[in-house]
């Protein structure tokens, strides 16, 4: 089962969880009503519910292969269906199930607020709001005509749906009211990494201008002193000399300047997008790069610019702290965007290295709303992953 599922694993960790609370909820209730009716329990009111359950278990079962490609559109889509069948099935066989049943009609809405776009929430919303009056009035009118007046077998339903339902609503609202806090708190954390990592830019910059321009802008006043005195004295050749040696470092100090430039945001990376810059700095790093992508599709500029800057940066420590000899960096479009960057160096241990540019590389994810993952050891080398929110939940 676990390999059935495997298809929710790329979805965000809290709906993945929800999924399979409300598949294990769906799957209880389904037995508990078929074990009632194998004991003899047999009536149309059971017989309806329990085939509303299958069926709403396999529209669940469905969703993982599909969130593969379309991610957590499909497995929403299936949570809504599933949900609403559910809803009319079990209110028009026991109408006494119309207050939960009207509540699953929302639960669609409250699991994909954070996932899917404006338009599909939009859309969600008619949903729980149409659903909710309709679920009512059905259940209304099936009170009046119902199939059937036995009280236990209202009673049997009732026990077999009810609890498992209340407890996916139960586990929605902490799981929503958990996620409100720890965005809480990592929003008061991204404030203060957000002064770290500005603070840490601008002495790199400070650094990479100190000891390259301006020690060469030094070095190449002190030449043009030296060619203007050689004019002077009248010696020609050796003031030609000069002024080719000062063409020379004109030449590399604007290469330098381009290089440094590039670092802060490669107009690249503008123009042609993340494949293409990342091509160029494949070609430029110092240990091989296998460039490895799939399935791409051009995200919005603040997570092409977040997931470019990490992967150099990880570049950046495989060639100079982990004396890798071979880098593998992995980029995946579908069904949302992530990379990997993988080295064959020393590795190390995360207890013994300060943050660092590792603190840098998390809030950049962290402002594009994304997450990032580290996996080192020592002598096993080290992967850096990334994983940004599926295209459809940008809008």
């Amino acid at each position: 089962m676990t390999r059935f599922l495997a298809g929710w694993d790329a979805l965000d960790p809290a709906l993945r969880w929800m999924l399979r609370i409300n598949l294990i909820a769906l799957t209880a209730a389904t037995t508990l009503l078929a074990a009632a009716y194998l004991l003899g329990f047999k009536h149309t009111a059971v017989e309806v519910d329990l085939a509303v359950l299958a069926v709403s278990l396999v529209l669940m079962l469905v969703t993982p292969p599909l969130s593969k490609r379309y991610g957590a559109t499909a497995a929403i889509l299936g949570l809504t269906l599933s949900a609403l069948l559910f809803a009319i099935g079990g209110t028009w066989a026991t109408p006494v199930l119309s207050p939960l049943t009207a509540l699953l009609t929302m639960v669609p809405l409250l699991v994909a607020y954070p996932y899917l776009s404006a338009r599909w929430v939009h859309a969600l919303m008619v949903v729980a709001v149409v659903g909710s009056a309709a679920i009512v009035a059905l259940g209304e009118w099936r009170r009046v005509e119902n199939i059937e007046d036995l009280w236990w077998v209202n009673a049997l339903v009732v026990a077999s749906s009810l609890p498992p339902g209340v407890l996916v609503v139960v586990l929605l609202v902490r799981g929503a009211y958990a996620r409100v806090q720890e965005q809480s708190l990592q929003l008061a954390e991204s404030r203060t990494r957000i002064v770290e990592v500005a603070d840490a830019a601008r002495r790199s910059l400070e650094r990479d201008l100190h000891d390259g321009a301006q020690q060469r802008l030094l070095a190449m006043s002190v030449t043009i002193e030296r060619a203007r005195k050689e004019l002077e004295a009248g010696r020609q050749d050796s003031a030609t000399t000069l002024l080719g040696q000062l063409s020379g470092d004109t030449r590399e100090i604007l290469v330098e300047l381009r290089e440094l430039a590039r670092g802060i945001y490669p107009p690249l990376l503008t123009e042609r997008g993340l494949v293409a810059a990342l091509q160029s700095t494949a070609r430029r790093s110092t240990v091989p790069v296998t460039l490895d992508v799939a399935d791409f599709q051009r995200p919005s500029r603040q997570v092409e610019a977040a997931a470019y800057f990490c992967i150099l940066e990880a570049l950046t420590n495989a060639a100079k702290h982990a004396g890798a000899t071979e880098v593998l960096v992995t980029v995946r479009g579908l069904p949302h965007l992530s990379f990997s960057v993988s080295d064959d160096g020393s590795g190390f241990d995360h207890a013994l290295v300060a943050a660092g540019g590792l603190l840098g590389m998390e809030a950049r994810v962290a402002a594009a709303g994304g997450t990032l993952r580290l996996e080192s050891a020592p002598g096993r080398g080290t992967t850096v992953r990334g994983e940004f929110p599926p295209l459809d939940s940008a809008g």
